[in-house]
């Protein structure tokens, strides 16, 4: 009876002790999901004042009689005290008259500059105080890694403005058939009509992408902030975004599988097209890019990623691997020829996305009639 005892007692002692530790990690989990709660609710009200809806209206006529006019509404948000702020490209696209609805009231809008390539749009305002406007702090696109936390906010069908949260899923060159301009970010937020043009703040509460396009798959894809303000500083400077073009077709490679090896892809140059600041600077073909300036490069990625930041006119220093040895070559970038002039290539050219993909949608602004 004694051994009986003792085994019940035990037994007890081991259920007592599961019951407390599952009781330790529900409290831990219901703590963690509440800081979190409040956290967002911090950023979202921080950051609401700076994010304004965006409207848009274009006058349709039959001939030169008006016949109706059509009115898209977005999200867009201030990047400085003097009014300026991103919206989604298509929000604006062809529109005779711009708006913005802030602190209650309508006040106009100027078309800066759009960029379709990447669906972003400049606007400015002229506050009606003359008072400065709020705007996000900037952070560091660059610093995000898959799994980071990021909440993104807009107007969801011409309703108030409200947060989505969601997690890094993936930082992409291609999406599907698409290749993109420079590599965009893939988040586990859906959006909704309307929410197009909005800003995706970090943890800090720093605008780090523009949301940009939807995937079917209830992500969405933003612009690097870092990637956007380049375009904005194009489009003040020269009156629209400088895309380069070097002459280069490249494609990428896997090495053998090597667990202790980080880096098991390399860059090669598989075209070079006649005329070109590539071809006058002696590349050739089967030529291994190592890196560009001061850039390593290992991925297709790394070779779009560092020529979106360069301008016209700038000399580029490439260092390629040629029969074992390290050559290192100069050129001087040129301004990307009309798409229609070279078609579409079966690699990826340095500045040249391609069409969109199947699996890629633009966010749509809400409709008003």
């Amino acid at each position: 009876m004694t051994y009986r005892a003792s085994i019940s007692r035990r037994r007890i002692t081991v259920g007592s002790v599961f019951l407390v530790i599952a009781s330790t990690t529900a409290v831990f989990a219901a703590g963690l999901l509440e800081t979190i709660d409040q956290e967002v609710s911090s950023i979202y009200e921080k950051s609401r004042d700076t994010v304004v809806k965006v409207h848009a209206q274009r006058q349709l006529q039959i001939g030169n009689l008006p016949f109706s006019s059509s009115q898209r509404v977005g999200t867009g948000f201030f990047i400085d005290k003097e009014g300026h702020m991103l919206t989604a490209a298509t929000v604006v696209d062809d529109a005779d008259s711009c708006w913005i609805e802030w602190h209650g009231q309508k006040i106009n809008a100027r078309v800066i500059g759009r960029d379709p390539q990447t669906n972003v749009a400049l606007l400015k305002i002229e506050p009606t105080d003359n008072s400065a406007t709020p705007f996000l702090p900037q952070g560091d696109s660059d610093e995000l890694r898959v799994g980071s936390m990021v909440v993104a906010i807009g107007f969801p069908y011409d309703l108030p403005s409200a947060p989505v949260v969601g997690f890094i899923s993936g930082i992409d060159i291609r999406c599907g058939n698409h290749v993109f301009a420079t590599s965009h970010l893939r988040a586990s937020c859906r959006l909704s009509p309307g929410q197009g043009g909005g800003p995706m703040l970090n943890v800090r509460g720093e605008v780090i992408g523009i949301a940009v396009a939807a995937h079917t798959d209830d992500q969405c894809y933003a612009l690097p902030i870092n990637a956007a303000h380049k375009i904005c500083a194009d489009i003040l400077q020269f009156g629209q975004p400088q895309y380069t073009w070097v002459g280069l077709g490249v494609s990428e490679r896997q090495l053998a599988i090597n667990p202790t090896v980080s880096n098991q892809w390399q860059v090669f140059i598989q075209q070079i097209y006649s005329n070109t600041p590539a071809a006058m600077a002696g590349f050739r073909n089967g030529d291994t890019l190592l890196s560009i300036t001061s850039n390593e490069v290992h991925r297709s990625a790394d070779v779009l990623n560092t020529m979106f930041c360069h301008r016209v006119g700038d000399t580029v220093e490439f260092t390629v691997l040629r029969d074992g040895q390290e050559q290192k070559l100069l050129l001087v970038v040129a301004a990307r020829p009309p798409q229609e002039s070279f078609g579409t290539q079966v690699t990826p050219q340095l500045g040249s996305p391609k069409p969109p993909g199947q699996w890629l949608t633009v966010v749509p602004a809400s409709q008003e009639h």
